[in-house]
């Protein structure tokens, strides 16, 4: 890794440092995307609605799998990012080493429960039995690859705290297209259905966990990934652990709400799970770049929480929240200008593209609100503030979320009305979001008076 990738955050300008750093974590929230995303289209493509039933009830379960593990990799990105600003390397380094000790560990027992439990897991997520069979299949294979899926996001979370971006975006460039290469060589070539997706997709992530552990080994940087210091430092694990286990229960507890969406969604049959599946595939390409806007809000805050400049904490946060509002906009009005077209792509069943339209006008139109709640939450985490985020995300996004659907499963039931709890509850996260900023703000800066 060449010091020249690196970015602080801490001097100068605002706007530049932020877009030089969003624009390669787009790129690889594009090209990750990619990994689920060509699998989507393989499917769709070459297989049935059974077999994009199967694979679009899984992802659920797997969302839930490394939940957990990516909050901590927040952690981590908070507690390198905030000693980075402070020019402690030491502490830098120790954050890496235990997270990655923990996550493999973690990992590991993760992969094997998952392993052992997903036939009963999917069952309770109401999964159609047609879809069952591929459906257990593919989480399995899938699974096997998870310690080095959680690997990668550990690592990965180190750079961008550094503030290189590029790095982990040239890695999965890579690894986007050894996945196309791979998909096209187990369902093409090896004829082996769901079975080749989940083949080539653990060997794509594999070739990242590697190429990333690489980049930290030559990294021509104070933070080095080093075998020999991978032990655990509880009290770096218990700094780590105070931030990332609040964001990665809120990831659970969002996951734990969409699989009450999916568990109602499976009720509606075959076609409505391949809808709603086709919807989250079309959804990422504008969700992931929001990702990428609240990743970076958060190494932003980090750094100069770290250098004790909240004023330009609150300056970057702004900025942040209305160029990923426009991004946002721009894109998703793109999408329902040709929605056929686009769904088309993903799913050739004329029954499931029209459901799926249907769930895109209800919520694509709200989605500008989204990265408010998204960069505002990841500026809050930076600053050390994960509880309050996570209290905001469990009220919103996963109670108030499940009431609606209880209300609207049991007045209205149809699928736009399952689509449209997410904008009402992405606006009142969103409220909520603003006053608790405001009022962290008023504080920082009474204090630096």
């Amino acid at each position: 890794m060449n010091k020249k990738r690196t970015i602080n955050m801490t001097e100068g300008g605002i706007v530049l440092p932020l877009i030089l750093f969003i624009l390669p974590m787009i790129g690889s929230s594009i090209f990750q995307q990619l990994y689920n995303t060509v699998d989507f289209l393989f499917v769709g493509n070459l297989l049935n609605k059974t077999s994009a039933a199967a694979v679009g009830a899984s992802s659920t379960l797997i969302t839930c799998c490394i939940g957990l593990f990516s909050g901590i990799a927040v952690g981590t990105s908070v507690v390198s990012g905030q000693a980075i600003g402070a020019g402690d390397d030491d502490r830098a380094d120790q954050a890496l080493h235990t997270s990655v000790c923990f996550g493999l560990a973690g990992g590991l027992l993760l992969m094997v429960l998952g392993i052992l439990f997903a036939p009963g897991i999917l069952r309770l997520l109401n999964t159609p039995e047609t879809a069952m069979p591929e459906a257990i299949a593919y989480i399995r294979i899938y699974l096997l690859s998870l310690p080095m899926l959680i690997f990668y996001n550990m690592c990965a979370g180190e750079l961008r705290a550094l503030g290189d971006s590029q790095t982990p975006f040239y890695i999965l460039v890579i690894c986007g297209f050894v996945n196309v290469a791979a998909d096209a060589f187990f369902m093409i070539v090896i004829p082996l259905g769901v079975v080749g997706v989940a083949l080539a997709t653990a060997v794509s992530q594999g070739l990242s966990a590697l190429l990333v552990a690489r980049a930290l080994m030559k990294a021509n940087l104070p933070v080095r990934l080093s075998v020999r210091k991978l032990r655990i430092e509880w009290n770096t694990l218990q700094q780590i652990l105070k931030i990332g286990l609040p964001s990665g229960i809120q990831t659970v507890i969002i996951t734990f709400s969409n699989v009450m969406v999916q568990y109602h969604i499976n009720a509606f049959g075959e076609t409505a799970v391949a809808a709603f599946a086709t919807y989250y595939k079309v959804e990422n390409f504008i969700y992931l770049p929001i990702m990428a806007f609240g990743q970076a809000a958060t190494t932003f805050a980090a750094q100069n929480t770290g250098a004790g400049k909240f004023r330009r904490i609150r300056t970057g946060t702004l900025l942040n929240v209305l160029i990923s509002g426009v991004v946002t906009f721009g894109i998703a009005r793109l999408i329902l200008c040709f929605p056929r077209t686009v769904f088309t792509w993903f799913m050739k069943d004329q029954d499931v593209v029209t459901s799926t339209m249907q769930l895109a006008l209800v919520s694509f139109p709200f989605y500008w609100i989204y990265p408010i709640m998204e960069v505002i939450g990841g500026a809050l985490r930076g600053m050390s503030y994960a509880l309050s985020s996570m209290v905001i995300i469990v009220s919103n996004l996963c109670v108030l979320r499940v009431l609606l659907l209880v209300v609207f499963s049991r007045t209205i039931h149809t699928l736009p009305s399952l689509a449209a709890v997410y904008p009402i509850t992405w606006a009142a996260a969103s409220i909520c979001f603003v006053i608790v900023f405001i009022h962290v703000m008023r504080r920082k800066l009474g204090k630096a008076l």
